[in-house]
């Protein structure tokens, strides 16, 4: 699956915050600025840029380079693993147990060494896991929300510990889950009012997520938010019964019905959108109609936008984006907002054969009762079970290859599909062999040493290639021969010593 960054591309609009200039570029011309996101990419020429828009921007104008599957940036499809990767600290712990200053420099030592990414965040040392558990919590401690590598908000660093105990979840950069994500975004000038889940009106969608740091508050359409007295005329609750009729609305957007286009564009430091020619939009129809979308009734993956529908995929709700600038709300169909009183004050132990449940807020609970208990008034629905972190493999199918790894509970299983699968709910990621192997009583001396399959090659004095260091010293012990590294890389393509781990 390839995406193709040829320079007649259009339609394509990349908004980047530069110095406090929001600047667009299209597909015809040059970025200028990119995000500052850490979501590496490996480019045809064979080289690993930090982001999609790095390898456009990096290439504009000299060739045509694509972004292609991971597997083509490794040593054993000819890759040189030159990288483009910034020095953004955001650390990410590998499964050779080193942590790197962020995920584009680990995947370059996945192109030389077939290093995995463990989980987002600094790696924790073996010993801290046999660290004591806090019992309970002081109201005082208020240096949450704390985003945690196991995808779950919590509410201060003893919570986590609490709730995690034995578990290595450690603390990690709050983009990295969903209601911390915006956090720290800096919002500029508002140029439209919005209508949060929690009944209050924000100058805008940014000032919103901010705002409520931690907490799950979404957008709904305006009318939500304006007294039912002035909502009669101006602003309908709801658009469901309107007859289907597109307008063309003076922001260039395009709408269902006249209803849909005065429910979305009322309310308070709104600019006045009116239905105007439809002329105005014929060029928007036009390129949004380029869109499809493949209908799976039996498998639908739900999401709500801003505009309060229900979009039987993201695909769908991208459609929406593009003739209406609709946005997601939550993942999980929308509700009808309205004040929950249910909120269960205690909850029954979990039973095995309960299953952990996703929230559309990004976390993981124990179950449904927990869920409503811990998010009361946010409202928090089930969504399917790929959309959190702990439970994004549990309906994975696992194929009966042989790929052995070292789970972080000890055990050692028959490949990472397989660890994931087996661990649902549960944070459990890999860790070097050697700390299984160790717990099962393993030495490493002599010719019984067991040597992990990963492909990081290096030349002998006997001018032989072994596959890694590992396999030169058993061959050694074997033979009882003498024969001592030469160089990094294969024979005669010696390669730099990887240093790219920071502790």
């Amino acid at each position: 699956m390839c995406r193709s960054f040829s320079f007649a591309e259009s339609f394509v609009t990349f908004l980047v915050l530069a110095g406090g200039v929001l600047a667009a570029w299209e597909g015809s011309s040059c970025p200028r600025f990119c995000p500052k996101e850490n979501k590496p990419v490996c480019g045809s020429d064979g080289v690993i840029y930090t982001n999609e828009c790095d390898l456009y921007r990096r290439n504009c104008g000299l060739e045509e380079v694509e972004t292609v599957e991971d597997k083509m940036c490794t040593r054993s499809r000819g890759s040189y693993c030159g990288n483009k990767c910034s020095l953004d600290r955001d650390l990410v712990c590998g499964s050779d147990g080193r942590t790197y200053l962020n995920s584009c420099i680990l995947k370059v030592e996945t192109c030389k060494r077939g290093i995995r990414l463990s989980h987002v965040g600094p790696c924790m040392n073996s010993t801290a896991l046999e660290e004591p558990c806090p019992e309970q919590c002081s109201s005082n401690d208020k240096d949450g929300p704390i985003c945690a590598s196991n995808g779950n908000v919590y509410k201060s660093t003893c919570e986590m510990k609490r709730h995690t105990c034995g578990q290595g979840v450690v603390k990690t950069s709050e983009k990295f889950c969903q209601t911390t994500s915006h956090c720290k975004e800096i919002c500029w000038k508002a140029s439209k009012a919005v209508c949060g889940s929690d009944g209050h009106i924000y100058a805008s969608s940014c000032q919103m997520k901010v705002k409520n740091c931690g907490r799950h508050v979404f957008e709904i359409p305006i009318s939500n938010c304006i007294p039912q007295e002035r909502a009669i005329t101006n602003c309908p609750a709801e658009c469901d019964s309107a007859e289907p009729q597109e307008v063309c609305g003076s922001d260039g957007n395009i709408y269902a019905s006249p209803c849909e286009l005065r429910m979305l564009n009322c309310g308070p430091n709104n600019d006045k959108v009116i239905a105007v020619d439809w002329l105005r939009c014929s060029g928007k129809a036009a390129r949004c109609s380029l869109l499809t979308c493949k209908d799976d009734p039996e498998n639908p993956d739900y999401v709500c936008g801003n505009d309060g529908r229900t979009y039987p995929s993201p695909c769908h709700l991208k459609m929406a984006s593009c003739t209406r600038g609709t946005e997601l709300a939550h993942v999980g169909a929308c509700m009808k907002i309205t004040p929950d009183n249910s909120c269960p004050e205690s909850c029954p132990d979990q039973r095995e054969s309960d299953l952990p449940v996703c929230g559309s807020d990004g976390n993981v609970y124990r179950t449904q009762c927990e869920m409503k208990k811990l998010t009361c008034g946010q409202h928090v629905i089930p969504v399917a079970l790929h959309h959190c972190t702990a439970t994004e493999s549990c309906n994975t199918q696992c194929d009966r290859k042989v790929q052995s790894v070292c789970g972080s509970d000890g055990k050692i299983y028959r490949n990472l599909c397989e660890m994931r699968g087996k661990n649902c709910g549960k944070y459990v990621y890999e860790v070097p062999m050697a700390r299984c192997l160790a717990l099962a009583g393993f030495r490493f001396t002599g010719c019984n040493r067991i040597c992990e399959p990963e492909y990081d090659p290096v030349c002998g004095t006997d001018r032989k290639t072994y596959s890694n260091e590992c396999f030169l010293q058993l061959e050694n012990c074997r033979s009882r021969s003498l024969v001592i590294k030469k160089y990094h890389g294969k024979c005669g393509e010696p390669v730099a010593e990887p240093k790219a781990y920071i502790y």
